[in-house]
């Protein structure tokens, strides 16, 4: 199977369809730098369409189905697409052989300052819990990425992913010889991602 790989400002999304129903769903849509364009493309009446905020088109994605290797011809199965994102865009349709099966809007921002460091874990001195405040609560389409590195590391490591709310337990284990960690969250509202949150926590 052919693909191309392009760079830009791209939505990864993930969802099922069924053509025999006209049903399907929209499971993950996930802010991404890559996008992967296959070159095998199978036209099924499958598209995802984005819209900006008065409700006019964006863009018109046809989507390739993909089908368990025992089932080719199944009238049911999954879909991975990368669609383009623009600051106008606001939601995306999920249309299948002209009806709206699902649909995802970007999320709303929430404030910064609602994350804060705690300290160790009295049961396990090596874990210490990433707490969101009290007054946070999850909100459609916005999901947070908690990423952490040692002193002098270049790199991030991803610690969690795809939470409601930014609340995690982080272990030092994961850092040997490590005097300093720094922590950062990532707010993704499905079509982009922003750092809400960065600090240092020092043993």
């Amino acid at each position: 199977m052919g693909a191309g790989v392009l760079d830009g400002n791209f939505a990864h999304v993930s969802g099922t369809f069924d053509l025999d129903r006209k049903k399907g769903t929209i499971d993950y849509v996930t802010p991404v730098k890559v996008a992967v364009q296959s070159e095998d493309f199978e036209d099924e009446g499958i598209e995802l369409i984005g819209l900006d905020g008065a409700d006019q088109q964006i863009f018109d994605k046809k989507v390739n189905p993909q089908r368990n290797s025992c089932a080719p011809h199944a009238q049911s199965g999954t879909f991975d697409e990368y669609v383009p994102v623009s600051p106008q865009l606001r939601r995306i349709k999920l249309m299948i052989k002209g009806v709206e099966a699902a649909q995802f809007a970007r999320g709303a921002s929430v404030p910064s300052g609602t994350v804060a460091m705690g300290g160790p874990n009295p049961g396990s001195p090596n874990r210490f819990t990433l707490d969101a405040a009290h007054t946070l609560a999850p909100s459609p389409g916005v999901t947070y990425t908690v990423q952490a590195k040692a002193e002098h590391e270049p790199n991030w490591q991803t610690i969690a992913v795809g939470l409601p709310i930014p609340s995690t337990d982080i272990d030092m284990n994961q850092f040997p010889g490590a005097k300093s960690v720094s922590v950062r969250v990532l707010q993704s509202d499905g079509f982009s991602e922003s750092k809400v949150f960065e600090d240092k926590k020092t043993f």
